[in-house]
């Protein structure tokens, strides 16, 4: 089998609105680091309104392009103790590409299989071209009656939130990734699709090494729960909010070669079973940077695509791992993670990148 990294998961565009402070307040839960869907119902301004009666105001800068109206959150974001009562202003926005399955692809050098819109679609069109304009090999799951989905991705900057709020379109009609379920690889991706299509990627023969990056509705789905297809899964990677909503964390835990928990500034964790067949459990501080972040988006794709193409070039198969190994994959995964926080556009370290930093031992 030839070195080829095959990568199933969304490709969006991102509408970027960058803000002057945080989402939350630490003891609510804050800093934000996770997706919602959204229901937009149009008219002035711009709110964010959760289940619970929360509400958010945003103030909108002077050129902002839309949307504008009440955005009906799928969940709430603080604790069911509180509520939220928030005004933001907004400093600036952009347009950018988005979505894991793109950023996963362009950070691993692998192809992207994804839904999309119509070909007539000006949506689907603007995603295809920043997906030529980046060099990634894109396959299309057309759906003609649906637009593309796209994101309205609140960032916060150094203080750390970053809240993308989906709008789905093509992706919901999406029942089968045939005919690139079976396509032999030796790095299988699946990340932020539905569980029930997820766990046919994940299953499908053909691939040397699976991996799977969830978003929270990938962990808060009870009609296809990921226990109920963990043992297809050989890397997972997601953020300690999200591994800690998952009901039946442990169960699925012992069924993974690898998982790996990011803490944001606290570093990571990352478990697995040594060659003796000692279960270890590994700490890693977050790497070293002289200045606060510019923005987080990314940071967790950065830190995923690097931890897996590490091992996977050491030559680790599924099963037990060398901690030397682990450790140099997770120390490479920081280091492309604290790189990327750097970046405001849609963009990831390169290997050579990584290697500076770590050498130089922090990022001034």
């Amino acid at each position: 089998m030839g070195q080829r990294t095959l990568v199933f998961g969304p490709a969006y565009l991102d509408r970027v609105l960058r803000v002057d402070q945080p989402l939350l307040d630490l003891d609510l839960g804050g800093p934000l680091d996770q997706s919602v869907d959204g229901q937009l119902r149009f008219g002035p301004g711009l709110t964010l309104v959760d289940p619970d009666g929360g509400l958010m105001d945003l103030a909108l800068p002077a050129d902002w392009p839309g949307p504008t109206g009440r955005i009906e959150l799928a969940r709430t974001l603080a604790p069911p103790t509180s509520s939220m009562r928030r005004n933001v202003q907004g400093l600036s926005w952009s347009d950018d590409l988005g979505g894991m399955g793109a950023g996963f692809a362009a950070a691993l050098g692998g192809d992207l299989v994804s839904a999309l819109g119509s070909e007539d679609d000006p949506t689907s069109q603007a995603i295809t071209a920043r997906l030529q304009n980046l060099g990634i090999a894109h396959h299309p799951i057309r759906f003609p009656d649906h637009p593309a989905d796209w994101t309205l991705l609140i960032t916060s900057g150094k203080y750390g939130d970053k809240l993308p709020i989906g709008f789905r379109g093509c992706h919901a009609a999406l029942t089968s990734l045939a005919p690139w379920l079976d396509q032999p690889c030796t790095l299988r991706v699946v990340a932020g699709l539905p569980n029930r299509i997820a766990s046919q990627a994940l299953r499908a023969p053909g691939a040397g090494a699976r991996f799977f990056a969830p978003a929270m509705r990938n962990i808060l789905d009870c009609d296809c729960p990921i226990s109920r297809f963990a043992e297809a899964i050989d890397v997972l990677s997601c953020n300690r909010h999200e591994w800690e909503q998952l009901a039946d964390r442990e169960e699925v835990a012992w069924k993974l070669s690898v998982l790996a928990i990011t803490e944001g500034a606290d570093g990571c964790v990352v478990r697995f079973t040594s060659p003796t067949g000692e279960p270890i459990s590994l700490r890693v501080p977050a790497f070293p940077r002289s200045r606060p972040p510019r923005d987080t988006n990314r940071a967790g794709e950065a830190f995923a695509s690097t931890l897996v193409a590490t091992l996977v070039a050491g030559g680790w198969a599924p099963g037990v791992a060398d901690e030397s190994l682990v450790r140099t994959a997770t120390e490479r995964a920081s280091a492309a993670a604290a790189l990327v926080l750097d970046r405001l556009e849609f963009g990831f370290p390169t290997p050579e990148e990584i290697d500076t930093a770590l050498v130089a031992g922090r990022i001034d």
